[in-house]
């Protein structure tokens, strides 16, 4: 999948920022019993298991619900659950999602989540959430996060106004599919980036309006 994500076009945003700068348990004690062997347990996968299908280990961390617009965003996975793919592609998808370090500059913050496959590791998905102080650049920022567009973005039908796809042009991206969608509020502006491969055009807006309800 594609690395770009929000990140790459952080310092342009940081220069259009910078121009629209005016706008707005308690321990209990037990007696000791003695020694039982017992067989070695089989060690738990570090993968959350966010999604059903062959070869998926029991779940070991109930994964939390949805956020409906927290007031701070702090990762990305917790937007975009495997299932919820899973769900909008009416497929199963054996994969599981890892957080990776966001990427921080002044005035912009962007958390990555990785959706792999569990057998073999293959990168399918990926979700950049890009948070950034003030409101009063929504349209700019809308139209600067489709740039890597191959042609111009599309409207998400019910989402007009806010949300974008369009296929990613550039060396790298694979031939993948954005679904971009942006939201004001908690003083900010988020804008949620989806990598997939292209599908169904029905799939685009479910995932998009997730993302939307959720941001």
């Amino acid at each position: 999948m594609g690395n770009r994500g929000g990140i790459s076009i952080a310092a342009g945003v940081l220069v259009l920022l910078t121009a629209c700068s005016g706008a707005e348990p308690i321990a209990q004690t037990a007696p000791p019993t003695p020694a039982v062997s017992s067989p070695k347990p089989a060690p738990a996968s570090d993968a959350p298991a966010l999604g059903p299908g062959p070869g998926s280990p029991a779940p070991t961390t109930p994964q939390p619900p949805p956020p409906h617009s927290p007031d701070k965003v702090t990762s990305a996975c917790p937007f975009l659950g495997v299932t919820d793919a899973s769900t909008a592609m009416s497929a199963h998808i054996d994969a599981y999602a890892v957080e990776e370090a966001p990427d921080k500059r002044p005035g912009v913050t962007t958390y990555h989540c990785a959706y792999a496959s569990r057998t073999g590791g293959l990168q399918i998905h990926d979700l950049f959430v890009t948070v950034i102080p003030g409101t009063g650049q929504f349209a700019s920022l809308l139209k600067e996060w489709t740039k890597d567009c191959a042609e111009p973005a599309k409207p998400i039908a019910g989402l007009e106004a806010t949300g974008r796809t369009c296929a990613l042009s550039g060396a790298g991206q694979g031939g993948d599919v954005m679904i971009l969608v942006g939201k004001k509020g908690h003083g900010e502006t988020r804008l949620a980036e989806f990598h997939l491969w292209p599908t169904r055009s029905d799939v685009y807006p479910k995932i998009a309006q997730l993302l939307a309800d959720r941001l």
